[in-house]
């Protein structure tokens, strides 16, 4: 509508040179064009701002996300064996994030599980041409990830230790009550990016889990993956199980990271995990690849 308007008032200043009492002829064609001027300038931004493949934020994002979900299809995760079991990746991103200090517009985390526990995590980010694929192990065991049938990340330890969470009451006995008991719990978790020689960079804690288990067994009560995150970018994952001990019903925890940079842990401010700068090789539970 706008567009249309500017257009018949333009018409009307083509059509209509009609001279201002007491104002010199040229006087009027010189007004005449610097409002035929701006008239046309607000065209140009009308349509700038309506055409849905303009440079814009969100034109390029959606073309990133289209381009994640080719990357994230190609991409299978299994057990290194033997035998080797392939593991079911989510259909769709744990999380679609950003991190505008670090200037990147889009970038999504998928998990890879078996039997409804987590078993591998992979962050999509871009960097120019190139999309980086942020690997992470969350399993007890060797995996195996294949880019196609081309072999790509092999991490042969373990990627996560579990550990019990101390001075925590035992679960609740609905999912909708250990959720909300899961919830109070991860909020006595800290974490923040330690870069040395720098200021350190506390991550925020997103309150509601990026994953929820979807079942029980009989040792395996409940679970949820929470991050802590620079945007909504994940810096560190906190794996969270509700399981049957042998001294009954408890809590566990296990954290992973998601960030290069060295990074601390506290839970009720006692310091509970560190890393280092990260080591990332083929073979190593974290692990960066770069693909076109």
């Amino acid at each position: 509508m706008f567009r249309s308007q500017t257009r018949r008032l333009l018409d009307g200043l083509l059509q209509n040179g009609r001279r201002l009492p007491g104002c010199p002829r040229g006087r009027v064609f010189l007004i005449n064009r610097l409002i035929i001027f701006a008239c046309l300038s607000l065209i140009g931004i009308s349509v700038t701002a309506q055409d849905p493949k303009s440079d814009s934020g969100d034109g390029k994002d959606v073309t990133l996300k289209d381009r994640f979900e080719q990357l994230a299809e190609r991409i299978s995760i299994s057990t290194a064996g033997p035998p080797a079991e392939r593991i079911e990746k989510i259909d769709q991103p744990v999380l679609s994030w950003s991190n505008p200090e670090r200037n990147t517009t889009a970038g999504a985390l998928h998990l890879w599980t078996r039997e409804g526990r987590p078993q591998a995590a992979m962050c999509l980010y871009p960097s120019l041409e190139i999309v980086h694929l942020e690997f992470q192990s969350l399993s007890d065991h060797p995996l195996l990830a294949q880019d196609g049938y081309k072999l790509i990340w092999q991490p042969n330890e373990a990627g996560i230790t579990w550990k019990d969470l101390p001075n925590a009451e035992p679960p609740m006995k609905t999912p909708f009550q250990r959720l909300r008991q899961m919830r109070s719990l991860v909020r006595r978790f800290e974490a923040k990016l330690v870069p040395p020689r720098k200021t350190a960079v506390p991550l925020r804690m997103l309150e509601r889990p990026i994953y929820r288990y979807p079942k029980s067994s009989s040792e395996l009560i409940d679970g949820a993956v929470f991050s802590f995150v620079q945007g909504t970018d994940p810096e560190v994952l906190l794996l969270l199980e509700a399981y049957q001990s042998e001294d009954g019903e408890k809590y566990r925890y296990a954290l992973a990271r998601m960030s290069i940079v060295p990074t601390q842990v506290t839970f009720d401010e006692t310091r509970i995990w560190e890393t280092d700068w990260a080591v990332q090789r083929s073979y190593t539970p974290y692990w960066v690849y770069e693909t076109k």
